[in-house]
């Protein structure tokens, strides 16, 4: 691929931004495609400043849009890594189905995020818990208000590097207020206003202290769906417990990358609804001894307590549990090259 010097300059340029923490510190080089309403275009590296999305695009009006998030690493290995990409490919196609998009070619998908790793390999921080945060996205880019699909599409990705992210751990609102997605909606896809949506309940959430907000199913209020933009796991009396999947909330991958590392470790694994008020009996009688989230950015984020609207508190525990020590020190250990790579989940990035 030929890449213009000035996107090359930029590149050697770069000044990382003082504020790296997660998502924040997006650079200004990016991989783009677009989709003429027949076919995709070649790969192109050029300045985020050149690929402008209008006010009055499908995209922006009526929210056709999608995304994914994925990391690369450079910890222990000269040559950087990236986290399943062909998963993320498949899972980000489904999206696109699910929003009425056209599939982006898995090649070109893999291409991007390797490509754009590679420009920005000298970036990726190689401190323990760091990464470099990958984010393609799809949207629709005609200029236009009819009600409609879009017929033209841009398929972009930034990248953002992250400082160590602490696993410490967090409070989290049981969310009874609000819903965050719909049986039948867009819940099971990352489409950009499926997190909007979220947004209310975590400025709650934060006024009381908390991380983030654990969501509940949109028919009874009751079961234990997602938390945030993580899925949720407890153990409960020895075994690993996961809500089952449903379609108003995502299949992540990095959940997935979990419990086929509990089923390694001899960790049974139960996908069953959760219903929130027994759980919270289940901590207060000891039976319930950890509970985490799961997803790119966190990795495995511990959970010490749950609270309520009004203020009402259940702690955990104070310290880490084992099993999410356990699991976070493996999943992270491949990632990063210090543990054996023994489901072939990272994928090289070539560097000529």
């Amino acid at each position: 691929m030929s890449i213009r010097p000035e996107i090359l300059e930029a590149i050697k340029n770069t000044q990382l931004p003082e504020d790296r923490t997660f998502g924040k510190a997006l650079l200004p080089v990016i991989c783009a495609a677009t989709f003429d309403g027949v076919s995709w275009s070649d790969l192109e590296v050029k300045l985020d400043t050149e690929h402008p999305v209008s006010g009055g695009s499908i995209a922006v009006q009526y929210g056709q849009s999608i995304f994914e998030g994925m990391k690369a690493y450079r910890v222990t290995a000269e040559v950087p890594q990236v986290f399943r990409p062909y998963d993320h490919a498949k899972r980000f196609n489904r999206s696109a189905d699910r929003m009425c998009m056209p599939p982006v070619p898995e090649g070109l998908f893999v291409e991007a995020v390797k490509l754009i790793s590679s420009l920005y390999r000298d970036l990726i921080p190689q401190e323990h818990n760091s990464s470099l945060y990958v984010r393609p996205a799809l949207f629709g880019d005609d200029y236009s208000l009819v009600i409609m699909p879009s017929e033209h599409y841009s398929f972009t990705v930034h990248v953002a590097p992250t400082l160590p992210f602490a696993p410490g751990m967090k409070s989290v609102l049981i969310e009874r207020q609000d819903t965050r997605a719909a049986i039948g909606g867009t819940g099971g896809v990352k489409a950009a206003g499926n997190y909007a949506a979220s947004f209310k309940s975590i400025m709650r959430a934060r006024k009381l202290g908390c991380a983030t907000s654990l969501w509940l199913d949109p028919i009874e209020n009751r079961t234990i769906e997602e938390l945030s933009l993580m899925n949720f796991f407890a153990v409960i009396n020895g075994k690993l417990h996961t809500p089952e999947l449903k379609d108003s909330f995502l299949p992540g991958l990095t959940r997935r990358s979990v419990m086929v590392l509990a089923a390694h470790h001899g960790i049974e694994t139960v996908e069953v609804p959760i219903d929130v008020n027994v759980l919270l009996k289940q901590i207060e009688a000891g039976d319930c001894t950890e509970a985490f989230s799961t997803g790119t950015a966190a990795v495995v984020s511990p959970v010490r307590s749950f609270k309520e609207a009004d203020g009402t508190e259940i702690v955990i525990s104070d310290e880490v549990g084992p099993v999410a020590t356990k699991l976070r020190e493996h999943l992270v250990g491949i990632q990063e090259g210090t543990h054996e790579d023994m489901f072939g989940w990272m994928q090289p990035v070539a560097t000529e």
